[in-house]
């Protein structure tokens, strides 16, 4: 099966799938392209690509040369960005489904980020490095545009140019509804608001959204990659090792997040919406 990666002079056609990552009920999660190539191809090609599926983030997952040579990069509309959690989740399905998961130990990310992946049952993993969070000082202008007038906690993590702010409790996440146009101009430092709570659903342990309007994203619809941040805080909070997340999206999503002592496993179900090819 590992043929169907292929991008070459002989051959004018591109595999790609579309999928649903992080899913909860019905078409609950992240709809996610990853396109398999055999070799690298242009960046205004991939841009392009990515501009014809219409959907969050494109990703190109790139066959080396090497078992644990696969290379993974990640588009959105605006532009190429360094990671992406539901898309390696994503073609850490694609892999197992095409029984080609024994082919690589992880993805090679554009800044040189290994993620290794695993499955437990029904449940992929993407295997995060932690990352760190610093206090800041809050930007009054990014709360207008949310409008918040209350919060318990925030705090920021360069690494991801990301603000995580925690509110009251999950109905104060849900019923946030931003001005994204402000939310653009409030901060040229960040890329990504992150509004969580604590949930008193016994199906969850927290509840979140996420806004990018920065990286042409207003909401993802389930975000992966914040749990390299979040794992370790809500693990401390609740005192779990094991985190039920439910992304209060429009779509929705639901997500298993399991710190370890250096890393994040951060987990979902995925399922094929469609499979074809592109003419290049």
């Amino acid at each position: 099966m590992i043929s169907i990666f292929r991008s070459d002079m002989h051959n004018s056609k591109i595999h790609f799938f579309i999928l649903n990552t992080f899913i909860g009920k019905g078409l609950e999660g992240n709809p996610t392209p990853v396109v398999l190539l055999d070799m690298p191809i242009p960046t205004e090609k991939m841009q392009s690509i990515a501009l014809s599926f219409m959907m969050p983030v494109s990703v190109f997952l790139i066959r080396g040369h090497l078992q644990e040579d696969f290379e993974i990069r990640f588009y959105t509309s605006t532009g190429e960005i360094p990671t992406c959690g539901h898309g390696a989740l994503g073609a850490a399905f694609i892999l197992s489904h095409l029984n080609a998961n024994s082919y690589s130990r992880g993805f090679r990310t554009k800044d040189d980020t290994i993620l290794s992946y695993s499955y437990e049952e029904t449940t992929t993993f993407i295997h995060y490095p932690k990352l760190k969070s610093e206090k800041t000082q809050i930007n009054q202008a990014v709360n207008e545009a949310l409008g918040i007038s209350d919060f318990k906690d925030y705090f920021f993590c360069s690494a991801l140019e990301s603000l995580f702010i925690e509110l009251e409790n999950e109905q104060a996440v849900s019923s946030i509804s931003p001005d994204f146009q402000k939310l653009l101009d409030s901060s040229n430092s960040i890329k990504e608001v992150v509004i969580m709570s604590e949930n008193t659903n016994e199906a969850f342990d927290i509840s979140l959204r996420s806004f990018c309007p920065w990286i042409g994203i207003d909401e993802d619809p389930v975000t992966g990659s914040i749990h390299s941040v979040l794992g370790d805080y809500w693990a401390n909070r609740l005192g779990k090792n094991e985190i039920r997340v439910h992304q209060s999206s429009a779509r929705g999503g639901q997500l298993l997040v399991k710190p370890e002592s250096d890393l994040v496993k951060i987990g979902g179900g995925c399922n094929i919406l469609r499979e074809g090819e592109l003419e290049h």
